[in-house]
C-alpha cells in the first residue's frame, strides 16, 4: 500500500466512521454543547442589558449630581452676595448711627458752650454792676437807695443789650 494512492476500502471505512461519529456527537454532544452555548449567550445578553441599564442609571445620577452641584454653587454664591450686602448695610447703618451720635454730642457741646458763655456774660454783668455801684458811690459820695440802684441797673442792662 502506497501512502500517496488512496485505497477505496480505507476511504469507505473512514467515511463510515466519520458519519457514525458525527451522529453520536449530534445526539450526545451537540445538543448539550449548543444548549450550554445558548445559556451562556442568554446570560451574556442579560449581563450586557443590566450593564447598559446600570450605565444609564449612573449617567442619570451623574447628571442629577451635576445639577445639584450647580444649584449648590448658585445658592452659595447668593448667600455670599447676601452676606456682603448685609455687611455693607450694617456698616452703613453703624456709620449713620455714629454720625448721629457725633452730631448729638457736638450739639450738646455747643449748648454747654452757650450756657457757659451766658453764665460768663451774666457774671461779667454782675461784676460790672457791682463795679459801677462802687464807682458811682465814690463819684457821688453817697449811697443810693434801693430804687435808685434798680433804676441804674435796668438802664445799664438796656445799654449793654443795645450795644451787642
Amino acid at each position: 500500500m502506497d501512502l500517496l494512492s488512496p485505497d477505496s476500502g480505507v476511504i469507505f471505512w473512514t467515511v463510515l466512521t466519520f458519519i457514525i461519529l458525527l451522529m453520536i456527537l449530534k445526539k450526545y454532544a451537540w445538543k448539550p454543547i449548543l444548549q450550554t452555548l445558548e445559556e451562556r449567550e442568554y446570560k451574556l445578553r442579560q449581563a450586557l442589558s443590566q450593564a447598559e441599564q446600570d450605565q444609564k442609571k449612573a449617567e442619570k445620577l451623574l447628571e442629577e449630581q451635576k445639577a445639584l452641584l450647580e444649584t449648590a454653587r448658585r445658592e452659595s454664591s447668593n448667600i455670599i452676595n447676601e452676606s456682603q450686602k448685609s455687611a455693607e448695610n450694617s456698616r452703613k447703618e453703624i456709620m449713620q448711627q455714629a454720625q448721629i451720635e457725633a452730631d448729638r454730642i457736638l450739639e450738646r457741646a455747643k449748648q454747654e458752650i452757650n450756657l457757659s458763655k451766658e453764665a460768663a456774660i451774666a457774671e461779667v454783668r454782675q461784676y460790672a454792676i457791682e463795679l459801677s455801684f462802687t464807682a458811682a458811690q465814690k463819684i457821688i459820695g453817697e449811697t443810693l437807695s434801693r430804687k435808685q440802684h434798680i433804676h441804674l441797673i435796668k438802664n445799664y442792662i438796656k445799654e449793654l443789650s443795645q450795644s451787642k
